[in-house]
């Protein structure tokens, strides 16, 4: 399909030395999803900039990408690429749909109960509420030192009280003291 989007320039962005073997399924699948040809136009021309950052990165195959190495991807193009960064967010999807990277939280079954909580409140802030991975990663460390003394007290999710939450608040105050 890449062919027929850019006619005299596919070849350009299927010689990428990282995104290049993806370039044409990455196209198939945004006409799949119902992106008008500007929009793909716009995201498949943003693919040298991903590839180069990247590549920066240390990234040297495609099956190396991470949801944080596309996050930092993402942060770093943002500013100076601020309408068309979102492309790295379109690329992560079809990532994932390729199943060539995981689903966040996708590893964590295999991970104690309260780690799997914290994930999927990360997950959450993510998806949900669109947070950045610095943002994520300081209220799930929140959250999972929550769970810890809930664990510690011997307190099930299931029931938390407010007065679980004020001890921990006052031990949490302590330490800061």
């Amino acid at each position: 399909m890449l062919s027929s989007l850019l006619p005299k320039s596919h070849n350009k962005f299927l010689c990428l030395p990282l995104l290049g073997p993806v370039a044409d399924g990455f196209d198939d699948w945004l006409v799949a999803n119902s992106y008008a040809a500007g929009s793909r136009k716009h995201i498949i021309r943003m693919l040298p900039h991903l590839d180069a950052d990247l590549r920066r990165r240390g990234v040297r195959d495609v099956a190396d990408l991470t949801h944080v190495l596309l996050s930092a991807c993402w942060r770093s193009l943002i500013k100076a690429y601020p309408t068309n960064a979102g492309s790295v967010r379109s690329l992560e999807r079809y990532l994932v749909s390729a199943s060539v990277i995981a689903i966040h939280g996708i590893e964590t079954a295999r991970t104690s109960g309260s780690a799997v909580l914290s994930n999927e409140y990360a997950n959450h802030l993510r998806k949900v509420r669109g947070f950045a991975d610095s943002t994520i990663y300081h209220h799930r460390y929140t959250a999972q030192c929550f769970l810890d003394h809930l664990k510690v007290k011997r307190v099930p999710v299931s029931s938390i009280q407010p007065r679980d939450i004020e001890t921990y608040i006052n031990q949490v105050g302590k330490r800061l003291v």
